[in-house]
C-alpha cells in the first residue's frame, strides 16, 4: 500500500472513531473534558463498556452494541491497512500493530504513512515468519476467543474455575497455533510469539473493557502462558496434520469448553482450610490483651503487592465487651464487620466474620472494576486469638483462621492465598507484639 492511499484511509477510519466517540458522549451527556479527552486521545476507547456490567441497563446503554461492533471493524481496517502498509514500507510489524492503541495510534499512522517504500516489498516471507496476514488473523482471533470466554465465564457463569484458568487458554493457544501453521510451517519459536500475542492483547482488551486489573492479569499470567504454550504446541500439530483432518480436530478443541463449564457449574471451586501462626511477645498476657482489644492503628508499610491493591490491616475496634460484642476490622478496600464469639480475658479472643471488604482493589485505568473475583471468592470465616503465658515471663500469641477459596487449579492460587494471609497475619501479630511490649514495663508490670 502506498503512502498516499495508507494516510487517506487511515485519517478517514480515524475521524469515523472520533465521530462514534462523540456520539457515546452525547448520548451519554459526558463533561466537556470527557469528551475532548476520548475525542483528541482515545478513539478507540471502550471505557463506557462497562456500562453493560451494571445491574440496571438504561435504554440508551444499547447504543454500546452496534458501537462495539462498530469500533471492532473499524480497528480490524486499521490494522489491517498498517499491516500492509508497513510490508510496503519495511517497518516492524509489531510498531505497526500499534495503531490499534488509543493515544499512540495517531503517531503510528502518520509514521508509516511518511515512511518510504521499500524495494523489497514483494519478498516471500520465509517459513519461519508470521506472514502479516497470517499474524493479523491469529491475534485478532485468539484475543476475540479470550474476552469471549473470560466474560462467558466470570459474567455470566460466575465461576474461576477449569474453564477459565485451564480449558480457555489451552483453547485459545490451540487456535492461534492452527491458524498460525494451517498453510505452512512458521517454527516453534514463532508460533509461540503468535500465542502469546494473542493472550497479550487479550489481557490488554479486558483491562479496556473494566474487566480485569492489572494485578490480577500478572498473578494469573504464569499460569495461562504455560497452558497457552501447551495448547500452541498441540494446534501446530495438528496443523501440521494436514488441511484435511486438522479443521475438525481443531473445533474438537473447542467443543469440550461445555464438558469444563459444566464441571465448574456442578461441582463450583471450593477449598477449605486453616491457617495457625504464633509470635512470641516479651510482656505479660494482660498487656498482650490490651492490645488486642484496643488495638492501635498499624503504621508499618506493607509489602509492595499489598501496595499494588491486595488487602491488608489496618486497625481494628471493638464497641464493647463480651460475647455477641461487633469488631470493626479497617483493611485498605474497606471494613469487615466481625461479631465476638469467645470472650476470656488474657487467655481468648475470637470471632466470627459477618461481612468483608474486596480481597483486593485492581490496580486499573477506570475507577471500577468489574471482576467478581474480588468479592467472595476468598473468604475469612474465622479467626481467634490464643494467649498462652510462659515460664520465662513471656507470652505466646497465636492467631488461627478459617477460609474458604473458591478459585481452581487450587495447586496454582492456594500458595499465593496462603502467601498473603501469613504475610497479613504476621503483620497484625508483629503489631500487636510491639504494642504490648511498649506497654509493659521491663519487669512485666503493667504500666498505669
Amino acid at each position: 500500500m502506498a503512502r498516499a492511499p495508507y494516510l487517506a484511509v487511515s485519517i478517514a477510519l480515524l475521524l469515523v472513531q472520533y465521530a462514534i466517540q462523540g456520539l457515546v458522549f452525547a448520548v451519554h451527556h459526558a463533561s466537556a473534558m470527557e469528551a475532548w479527552t476520548l475525542w483528541v486521545l482515545l478513539p478507540v476507547s471502550i471505557t463506557r463498556l462497562n456500562l453493560w456490567f451494571e445491574p440496571r441497563w438504561q435504554s440508551e446503554q444499547w447504543l454500546l452494541i452496534p458501537v462495539m461492533l462498530a469500533q471492532i471493524t473499524l480497528t480490524w481496517l486499521l490494522l489491517a491497512a498498517a499491516i500492509r502498509r508497513a510490508r510496503s514500507a519495511g517497518r516492524s510489524l509489531l510498531a505497526a500493530s500499534m495503531v490499534i492503541i488509543p493515544i499512540v495510534q495517531v503517531i503510528t499512522v502518520f509514521w508509516l504513512g511518511s515512511a518510504p517504500d521499500s524495494k523489497g516489498q514483494d519478498a516471500e516471507f520465509p517459513a519461519t515468519r508470521v506472514p502479516p496476514r497470517v499474524a493479523l488473523q491469529g491475534l485478532v482471533v485468539g484475543m476475540a476467543l479470550t474476552l469471549l470466554l473470560v466474560v462467558a465465564s466470570t459474567l455470566v457463569f460466575r465461576t474461576y474455575g477449569s474453564l477459565l484458568f485451564l480449558a480457555s487458554p489451552f483453547v485459545v493457544g490451540c487456535v492461534t497455533a492452527y491458524i498460525g501453521n494451517r498453510r505452512a510451517d512458521i517454527g516453534s519459536t514463532a508460533t509461540l510469539r503468535l500465542v502469546f500475542g494473542a493472550c497479550f492483547l487479550g489481557g490488554i482488551g479486558l483491562l479496556a473493557i473494566a474487566i480485569e486489573g492489572i494485578v490480577c492479569l500478572a498473578m494469573a499470567s504464569p499460569l495461562i502462558a504455560l497452558v497457552a504454550w501447551v495448547g500452541g504446541l498441540a494446534g501446530r500439530a495438528v496443523a501440521l496434520k494436514g488441511p484435511g483432518a486438522a479443521p475438525g480436530r481443531t473445533a474438537a478443541s473447542i467443543a469440550v469448553l461445555p464438558l469444563f463449564l459444566a464441571i465448574d457449574v456442578i461441582a463450583p471451586p471450593f477449598l477449605a482450610f486453616q491457617d495457625v501462626q504464633s509470635i512470641e511477645v516479651a510482656a505479660t498476657d494482660q498487656a498482650v490483651w490490651s492490645a488486642i482489644v484496643e488495638m492501635e492503628p498499624i503504621t508499618d508499610p506493607p509489602a509492595a503487592p499489598f501496595r499494588w491493591g491486595l488487602a491488608y490491616p489496618m486497625s481494628g475496634t471493638i464497641d464493647a465487651g463480651g460475647v455477641g460484642a461487633i469488631r470493626e476490622g479497617v483493611f485498605s478496600t474497606g471494613i469487615a464487620y466481625e461479631r465476638v464469639t469467645e470472650w476470656d480475658p488474657g487467655r481468648r479472643l475470637a470471632f466470627i466474620v459477618l461481612t468483608e471488604p474486596p480481597a483486593m482493589g485492581e490496580l486499573s485505568p477506570h475507577r471500577n472494576v468489574k471482576a467478581p473475583h474480588v468479592d467472595g471468592y476468598f473468604r475469612t470465616l474465622e479467626t481467634g486469638l490464643t494467649i498462652t503465658p510462659l515460664a520465662n515471663g513471656h507470652t505466646r500469641l497465636s492467631a488461627t483462621t478459617r477460609h474458604e477459596l473458591h478459585l481452581r487449579p487450587a495447586f496454582y492460587w492456594l500458595p499465593m492465598t496462603r502467601w498473603a494471609i501469613h504475610s497479613n497475619k504476621q503483620r497484625v501479630l508483629t503489631h500487636l507484639a510491639r504494642q504490648a511490649e511498649a506497654a509493659s514495663e521491663p519487669d512485666g508490670v503493667l504500666r498505669d
